[in-house]
């Protein structure tokens, strides 16, 4: 019986890709810009006719399983500038864990979320915290080159998930 179980577990193991682990996962992970554009008159009157609202998210795993999350927000008017103010910074030092659950191709890994902040560049001492702030990450046996990330704010808004590609450029930024 043992020599049965032995097989199985070992079939079980080839069978769950190679995107189950934290070292499978390491290196520069980032998402394309998520570009919302900005048109109502409220909109309009604060930034300006065409702008639009960039979000782009980046995650870098490192072998033994810590990761740094980079969430950046900013708009851009219709010249795609960044307009001065408006730029914020989410930072998360997260622990990436063993595979907790399976469905089809989706493997969910855990995550422990160490530290969150939110930054603010255009003001040196506009950094919060971000305590509560909750982070899921899923790989695909489907699309090596893919994972997605969840993140859940603590005040309940700005929740959002993001497919995020392995790359090693930077996504183009603004002046």
């Amino acid at each position: 019986m043992s020599f049965a179980l032995f097989v199985m577990t070992a079939l079980l193991l080839s069978q769950s890709g190679p995107h189950t682990n934290a070292s499978a996962l390491s290196g520069a992970w980032r998402s394309a810009p998520d570009e919302t554009p900005l048109s109502s008159a409220f909109d309009e009157s604060v930034w300006g006719k065409n702008a639009k609202a960039v979000r782009t998210v980046e995650l870098v795993v490192r072998p033994a399983g810590d990761a740094a999350l980079t969430i950046t927000r900013k708009v851009v008017d219709a010249r795609g500038r960044t307009v001065l103010g408006s730029t914020s910074i989410d930072q998360a030092d997260l622990s990436l864990g063993t595979v907790q659950s399976t469905t089809g191709v989706r493997s969910e890994l855990a995550v422990t979320v160490r530290k969150a902040e939110r930054r603010y560049p255009d003001e040196p001492k506009g950094t919060l915290s971000l305590d509560g702030l909750q982070v899921s990450v899923t790989t695909f046996t489907d699309d090596p080159g893919m994972l997605e990330v969840r993140v859940d704010f603590p005040e309940g808004r700005g929740s959002f998930w993001e497919a995020l590609r392995r790359g090693t450029q930077k996504p183009a930024t603004t002046p």
